[in-house]
């Protein structure tokens, strides 16, 4: 077994790129202009017009914040250790905790039509590592994730009918 292993969500795409840039660009200009007109043309009239400013400046930095967060898990086997971190543009998120004993790998589908991968640890709790519309695609990340941690993978796709799979 590696002695660390990075699951992550990887960069966005070009497009949430684009529309994180997008939002933030409206979420900034609805600020400035709420103080500007504050500042200069504050009546009774114009409060409402301000107060819309800031609900889309609050939406539009709530969706810009959508599109560029990533998170992504860190495992430091060597001195029993995870981390569960989101990411901001170039801020991180994340405190090292204690690594609990891994079961086994899963994948499953949920009502949605999409699938599942999570890492199960004792007492029934699990990391929600990745998931995707395609069922083959979820099963090989299994895996290779059950390969790389050497524990066992259990296939889900189907419900009720759970198999665990030979590596």
């Amino acid at each position: 077994m590696k002695d660390e292993i990075i699951i992550s969500q990887g960069k966005r795409s070009l497009w949430h790129n684009i529309l994180a840039a997008f939002f933030y660009t409206v979420a900034i200009s609805c600020i400035i202009l709420f103080f500007y007109d504050l500042i200069f043309f504050f009546d009774e009239i114009n409060a409402r017009n301000e107060a819309r400013y800031l609900q889309v400046a609050i939406f539009s930095a709530g969706t810009a914040i959508y599109f560029s967060l990533t998170q992504s898990y860190h495992f430091d086997f060597k001195n029993s250790q995870y981390k569960h971190e989101h990411a901001l543009i170039m801020f991180k998120i994340g405190k090292w905790k204690n690594l609990p004993p891994l079961e086994y790998v899963s994948v499953f589908k949920k009502e949605d039509d999409f699938y599942q991968v999570n890492l199960w640890y004792v007492g029934n709790k699990h990391f929600k590592i990745y998931q995707m519309y395609d069922g083959e695609e979820a099963l090989d990340v299994g895996k290779k994730l059950a390969e790389t941690l050497q524990i066992d993978l259990l296939d889900s796709r189907i419900a009720n009918d759970s198999k665990w799979i030979e590596l």
